[in-house]
């Protein structure tokens, strides 16, 4: 053998080892380092997952009542691993179908086929192994055709499945949410966090699936994890031509938790038909539409009665909601259905923020009980002449009294003042002592300008407009008012609003960083540029002045107990701040309140004036809103019993008129349900229940009652500046519970407003309106 195949035959060698050695590591890698990975993807092909949906949890009232529940619905689905491996593709089982339940076959193929970029709705998203579900609430004769005949249908099954209802309607349907089929971002998502953590998830429980339903608004959102359960998954053998061989893995599906709330049925019910009896009741020229109304446990923060109409009825989602039904409920022209005014809408409330200003001024300024200030029917405030209601004047008096007859005058000059101390126009960092702002910082810690922390999405936080955040704001918008002030309003059709507003705008153009005097004055008794506030955080911050001075998180969830009945979780009251204000003070100003339904010249006392305050005395204050381009804004936020505060109430109507004509006696009727005042009583004794109601095992497939409503029917109407407009159909009422009525009765009181009030307006970014009806 010569050298040169010695060579030839070395080299073979060599390759030969190297090419066994690099099998061996790719084997050792693949059967032990990279194992696991492999098995599992060699098991994913093998086994395909059919999803059975979890119950879902019921929602439930501080009572006990099923606001939200499920109902057993005959469901017709088809499977299509076995109506694809039919020759026809099982258009004969379609055709066959279609005579029963009275679907086309057309029809039929689009609810099965599988999505895709360029597949629209219908179509299904879930697993091909999953049964699609094609048609529900079958009746039972349709249902058994098909059980019946399984011969004539193979591939299509027929039995009771939960579907979630809404057994009163519309009530409380901005807090309460609907569901929606779970989005691919939201999987994905899922996916990149579960991986994160090192979690499977195909493999972890309660993680969403394709065809998982997922709260996406209120509260079926926000405790979603808690509602949902878990689902059960039937891991199914599969061979190559992917034909069902077996069962790999089987588990059942875990019930969701049920969710009780502070929120009263009864309470709610009562609330949503005072404020749409009062909007049906409004003379023809009053444009208001919406309304809001707020009722909070003073005591805790338990969220009582959270209405906003018009409103819309969840239902319409259940199943998937028709492109027309969510353009309905999206468009402006019917006020946006899907907002709350109560908490996503906000602005100026009128003299209802005057407590805020009277802790100011005996809080920080030294004002006295006794002292009196002067109530003249003017103020003159640079070019500006600010006016009383009517342009009344009561002389030297008291801030009791000043609350009472709701003088404004005397709280413009507090904060005229205070912007005198504070600099004047001055605005920015300078070689002088930086501004009190008592006002805006009384307002702050009030909770205003911030949102509230209520258990729903989407809350506003309003606004607070301190000298820095006024100059932050002209830098951000200086460009839009130049422009404007060279090229005016085109598209404002009136002539003169028209030039008001460009002059507006040519003035901020200029020097709209300036701290305004007259917006600050303004700000005092709850109107102008600088401040904008819910009907919530007004809420909340009236039940502080109530309680002695502590500001709670609103909370609608109370405890989260299991399908047996368990406690699983408390909601305790969170604090968010103790008010900077002596418990002097707020004891004179709640005094000063009750004086405003009870005393001569009390802005609502023509609307209590057959109230039993010797029985539950009732605090409160109106306020009237000026928006230009609306009519007013009528507020009025209150509490009661005066003695011992228990609740607070407060009521927002927007392009109504007087706090004490409209939004007053929408409150009375609350009372009047929480109270039993000549009716029967939604709350036995005037209480929130003390314990939590009982949960059945078996609740959450519990029957529809007999006084269920329904309907998503849109309540059209203008939507007001501010806040953002909310809602549709009318919600159910409800009617009040079977409870013993009290003794005490009383017959319609008469609306009477102020004598003490705004003027005219004189609105814009530069002049705003000039006083606030009582």
């Amino acid at each position: 053998m010569n050298d040169g195949m010695r060579v030839r035959i070395v080299v073979l060698r060599v390759l030969a080892v190297s090419l066994l050695v690099t099998l061996g590591a790719r084997l050792w890698v693949l059967q032990i380092l990279d194992g696991d990975r492999y098995r599992k993807v060699a098991e994913t092909n093998r086994v395909r997952e059919v999803v059975s949906s979890a119950p879902r949890g019921m929602i439930l009232d501080d009572q006990g009542e099923q606001l939200v529940r499920n109902r057993s619905s005959l469901v017709i689905s088809v499977n299509r691993s076995t109506t694809d491996r039919q020759r026809d593709a099982g258009k004969a089982v379609f055709a066959s179908l279609s005579s029963v339940i009275g679907m086309s076959v057309d029809d039929i193929e689009k609810k099965i086929r599988f999505c895709g970029p360029k597949i629209p709705q219908p179509c299904w998203n879930g697993s091909p192994y999953q049964p699609v579900p094609i048609a529900k609430d079958v009746s039972p004769a349709q249902a058994l055709a098909i059980i019946e005949h399984p011969e004539r249908f193979p591939g299509v099954t027929a039995d009771l499945q939960a579907v979630r209802e809404y057994p009163f309607g519309s009530l409380g349907s901005h807090e309460l949410g609907y569901l929606a089929p779970v989005s691919q971002d939201q999987l994905d998502r899922q996916a990149a966090d579960l991986k994160k953590q090192g979690k499977d998830p195909e493999a972890t429980p309660g993680a969403y699936h394709l065809n998982s339903l997922v709260g996406v608004s209120g509260l079926e959102s926000v405790y979603d994890s808690e509602l949902r359960g878990v689902d059960g998954v039937e891991g199914l053998e599969v061979d190559r031509f992917g034909r069902v061989s077996g069962t790999a893995s089987n588990s059942a599906p875990v019930p969701g938790d049920h969710l009780v709330l502070n929120l009263d049925r009864g309470v709610q019910a009562t609330a949503e038909e005072a404020l749409r009896s009062t909007l049906d009741k409004l003379p023809g020229g009053a444009r208001a539409r919406t309304a809001s109304a707020v009722v909070l446990d003073v005591k805790t923060g338990g969220v009582v009665a959270l209405a906003s109409l018009p409103s819309y009825d969840p239902s319409v989602f259940v199943g998937g909601v028709s492109q027309q039904d969510y353009a309905a409920l999206s468009d402006p022209a019917n006020g946006i259905p899907l907002l709350s005014r109560a908490y996503q809408g906000s602005g100026a409330v009128g003299s209802t923020f005057k407590p805020v200003s009277t802790s100011v001024a005996m809080a920080k300024l030294g004002a006295k009980p006794n002292q009196n200030f002067d109530c003249a029917p003017t103020l003159q405030i640079g070019g500006q002449t600010f006016h009383n209601f009517e342009g009344s004047s009561a002389g030297p008096i008291t801030l009791h009294r000043a609350l009472v007859i709701s003088c404004d005058v005397i709280f413009d000059k507090f904060a005229y003042d205070e912007w005198l101390r504070d600099g004047g126009l001055r605005n920015g960092k300078g070689p002088y002592p930086a501004p009190a702002e008592n006002f805006v910082k009384m307002a702050e810690a009030m909770g205003f300008g911030a949102r509230t922390g209520i258990d729903l999405p989407g809350e506003t936080s309003g606004s607070i407009v301190d000298r820095d955040a006024a100059k932050a704001n002209w830098e951000e918008l200086k460009g839009s008012y130049c422009e404007r002030a060279k090229n005016g309003y085109p598209d404002v059709r009136d002539p003169a609003t028209a030039k008001r507003y460009q002059q507006y705008a040519a003035e901020a153009c200029v020097d709209g960083y300036l701290y305004n005097a007259g917006a600050a004055a303004q700000f005092a008794i709850g109107q102008g540029q600088y401040l904008s506030i819910s009907p919530l955080q007004l809420a909340a911050a009236y039940a502080a002045i109530a309680n002695g001075g502590t500001l709670y998180e609103p909370q609608l969830a109370k405890a989260v107990v299991s399908p047996d009945g368990k406690v699983v979780k408390r909601f305790e009251p969170v604090v968010r701040n103790k008010l900077p204000v002596p418990p002097e003070v707020l004891a004179y100003i709640r005094d000063s309140l009750h004086g405003v339904t009870t005393e001569g010249g009390g802005t609502a006392t023509g609307v209590f004036a057959d109230w039993p305050n010797n029985v539950i005395p009732v605090g409160g204050k109106t306020g009237t809103a000026e928006v230009e381009g609306h009519e007013d804004t009528s507020w009025f936020a209150s509490f009661a019993p005066v003695n011992d505060p228990r609740y607070a109430i407060v009521v927002s109507i927007p392009d109504s008129g007087t706090g004490a004509t409209y939004a007053a006696p929408v409150a009375k009727a609350i009372y009047q349900a929480i109270f039993g005042v000549g009716r029967p009583a939604e709350l036995p004794g005037g209480l929130p229940p003390s314990a939590l109601p009982a949960v059945g095992r078996d609740a959450s497939l519990a029957p529809a009652p007999a006084d269920a409503t329904g309907g998503a029917a849109v309540t059209p109407g203008p939507a007001a500046a501010t806040p953002p407009p909310d809602g549709a159909s009318p919600p159910a009422a409800g009617g009040a519970r079977a409870v013993a009525p009290a003794a005490l009765t009383t017959s319609p009181a008469a609306a009477t407003d102020a004598a003490v009030g705004p003027t005219s307006p004189s609105a814009g970014p530069r002049a705003p309106p000039a006083g606030s009806a009582g």
